[in-house]
């Protein structure tokens, strides 16, 4: 018996195992692993947005008591009746309240004014240390560079208006700031016909024979030039309502009291 000796493949055979290699690898890629593409976890970033740090940007409000779009900001000194410095994100700010005028306690020319003491510390009992709110109007700041603002307490007190219902501020209004110019002016009307105030009774600049009561012109007096406390007070008191200050140093703890060593 003759081996069969093995023959040359034929074009038959090879085209079957093409097929053969095809199926088995097509086999082997659906049992495999998909072929991997590239992928990424992370979003391309924005390209930074300008920021304008000079001005503070609105945030959300405390409640529904605050007006929508106000900025919070951090009392940390009430200058006087009508002006407070604040911190807003950090940053230090002086704020002057839009629409009502309040009497001096700081003006170079003006010295203390009628009632310019009581207003400050109005302003401070109403917002000393505390959280604010502010509101703008038109205007972005005065031509001292203050934020020119409407303020509200947390609760929703309105301490511009406040300030001049109490009669501690008069309405002063000016365009194009006007938002709430009736309403400073019912304030105002309501203090007047009260008396509140600004519109009570000020202390009288003469004595009844129409000399000055007190001369308020420069340091003239001591505590000794008075008999008792209470004329001491009324000198005291008389210079500040001129706008005097204590121009006689009368007042040595700044307690509001004169020559209080006097019976």
């Amino acid at each position: 018996m003759h081996s069969q000796d093995s023959s040359p493949p034929t074009a038959t055979s090879t085209y079957h195992l093409g097929l053969l290699a095809m199926a088995l690898i097509a086999a082997a890629s659906a049992c495999g692993l998909e072929p991997l593409t590239p992928t990424t976890t992370c979003r391309p970033t924005d390209p930074p947005q300008p920021t304008d740090t000079a001005m503070p940007r609105p945030t959300v409000t405390a409640g529904p008591l605050v007006p929508p779009g106000c900025v919070e900001a951090q009392v940390v000194e009430v200058v006087d009746g009508d002006t407070i410095n604040v911190r807003i994100d950090g940053q230090a700010y002086s704020v002057r309240y839009i629409g009502i005028d309040a009497p001096e306690t700081r003006h170079p020319e003006k010295g203390v004014q009628w009632m310019g003491p009581e207003a400050t510390q109005a302003n401070e009992d109403l917002v000393g240390e505390q959280t604010v709110y502010l509101e703008k109007d038109v205007s972005e700041t005065d031509h001292y560079g203050r934020l020119l603002r409407y303020v509200y307490c947390v609760d929703g007190t309105f301490v511009n208006e406040t300030l001049v219902r109490r009669g501690y501020a008069q309405s002063s209004t000016y365009p194009p700031d006007m938002a709430h110019q009736d309403l400073f002016l019912r304030a105002q009307r309501e203090a007047r016909e009260a008396e509140r105030g600004l519109w009570g009774p000020r202390p009288t600049e003469t004595t009844e024979g129409g000399a000055p009561r007190f001369d308020c012109s420069g340091n003239l007096y001591n505590c000794s030039d008075f008999s008792t406390q209470a004329e001491a007070q009324m000198c005291y008191d008389y210079c500040q309502a001129l706008g005097r200050g204590d121009v006689h140093w009368l007042d040595d703890d700044c307690d509001g009291v004169a020559c209080e060593s006097l019976p």
